[in-house]
């Protein structure tokens, strides 16, 4: 489906290809939906997994600018 979805946008790349050079980005990722599918295993309303969820991409976000511009750690 990856392959389908990357064919579509126009990428030409998977996501697995497009954060290779970023395995920290990725594993942070994995985090997030694994969080999501415990929360909702757990009961949580699909509202308390979205507020979750988008918590964890801000964090994430704000991890992924202090990798960017730490010098040398960019893979332009």
């Amino acid at each position: 489906m990856s392959d389908e979805l990357s064919k579509q946008k126009g990428t030409g790349k998977t996501l697995d290809e497009r954060f290779a050079n970023r395995p920290h980005t990725y594993w942070r990722l994995q985090e997030i939906a694994d969080q999501m599918d415990q929360a909702i295993a757990s009961g949580a309303t699909a509202d308390e997994a979205e507020a979750m969820a988008i918590g964890q991409l801000q964090k994430l976000g704000g991890e992924m600018l202090a990798d960017w511009a730490r010098p040398n750690s960019r893979t332009r």
